[in-house]
């Protein structure tokens, strides 16, 4: 009698089931972008180790175009945007190749009931150890194309566990997410062996019963927004349900917003008048009106320097109340001293999510400047 086949468990379908047993992992637009850019850093980094060079400029328009051609399901009007990301990735990371152990290595590691796999996108020792010796210590970096903060704890567990399993030697690990197309570095996660196995073992039996009822009701929660069946699904959460697929939605969404943005910014200020002629009330379990604040707050009657003198004789330390007011240093000339001086320098934010007036005559000014520093440093 044929035994039946054991289900093979990604991290990403494991994730999904453990918040909702009906969860089916949507194969949309966007992961094929993400694919595709994941498939032309691996052809990228190989090139480099098979030349044994830690950059390869020349060959990223013909590896992102082979990328992009092989990938289904993506927009091709898109194609611009990738080639830029490819570009980008090539010009800021260097292929490390004495470090370098694997480029899209899988795990693979049978638990009875299924076998589970994840795909690392490259795989690095982290000790400085003898290239002909076993690792002790390892990091596994991570390819993301989104700009939301999204949490990647269980991602990190669960390749970081099934490292340790497959992998004796390693006694830590390092999982690292990269934010391909920002600045900004989230803090990589460390794990040591050993740590991780009440959460290992905690996640397999919740899996396993998950397995066990497959026709359980659907649930609502975290996975809604990955789940193909987010638009028909009863318990799907309402963002989830409402997330577009094209840009054509993107855009009527948008539409939307901005309607719905004007008319609140009416009725406030609708209100707002109202109240002025009218005591505070008590409206639907919010407060209405024109507030005293809850709390008062501090206002410092002394000049800042007096206040830190004080601090010090009080040995409370002074260095910490001092802000310093950017907005009263806007002036460009001023700024520019700052700089030259060594006591500040420009930085962007944090990217988040918002919208702002479109300036084309801006943007075109930043492009020339961009063109006019590449034109110089080459």
């Amino acid at each position: 009698m044929q035994q039946p086949q054991k289900p093979i468990i990604r991290r990403s379908l494991a994730e999904g089931l453990l918040s909702c047993v009906q969860f089916k992992r949507e194969d949309g637009e966007q992961l094929a972008f993400g694919q595709a850019l994941h498939s032309f850093i691996a052809a990228y980094i190989l090139k480099c180790q098979a030349t044994g060079e830690e950059t390869r400029m020349t060959d990223v328009a013909p590896l992102a175009s082979e990328a992009w051609a092989r990938t289904h399901g993506l927009q091709w009007s898109r194609w611009e945007e990738f080639l830029e990301l490819c570009t980008h990735f090539a010009d800021t990371h260097e292929a490390s190749l004495s470090s370098l152990l694997r480029i899209e290595h899988t795990f693979t590691h049978d638990v009875g009931f299924a076998l589970l796999t994840c795909t690392v996108d490259r795989l690095d020792r982290a000790d400085a150890g003898d290239p002909d010796e076993l690792p002790t210590n390892i990091q596994i970096s991570d390819w993301k194309t989104e700009r939301a903060e999204l949490d990647h704890d269980f991602q990190a567990r669960w390749y970081s566990q099934m490292a340790f399993l497959a992998m004796p030697s390693v006694d830590l690990v390092v999982f690292a997410v990269h934010a391909l197309r920002d600045w900004w570095k989230p803090e990589p996660y460390i794990f040591r062996r050993g740590e991780l196995s009440l959460w290992w073992d905690t996640t397999l039996n919740a899996l396993r019963s998950r397995l066990d009822v497959p026709r359980a009701a659907p649930v609502g929660g975290p996975a809604c927004p990955g789940c193909a069946k987010r638009y028909e699904c009863p318990k799907a959460t309402a963002v989830a349900g409402s997330i577009p697929e094209t840009e054509d939605q993107a855009d009527e969404q948008f539409q939307e917003l901005l309607r719905l943005e004007e008319g609140i910014a009416v009725r406030k200020e609708g209100l707002k008048r109202f109240y002025s002629g009218h005591a505070e009330r008590v409206v639907l379990g919010h407060e209405l009106g024109f507030l005293t604040p809850r709390e008062p707050r501090l206002v410092i009657t002394v000049r800042p320097l007096d206040l830190v003198k004080w601090l010090k004789r009080k040995r409370l330390g002074g260095d910490e109340v001092l802000k310093v007011d950017s907005e009263q240093l806007s002036g460009k000339r001023l700024q520019d001293k700052l700089i030259e001086g060594g006591v500040a320098k420009h930085e962007f934010s944090r990217p988040s999510f918002k919208w702002r007036k479109h300036v084309p005559a801006r943007d075109a000014r930043r492009q020339q400047k961009k063109e006019k520093e590449t034109n110089v440093s080459s």
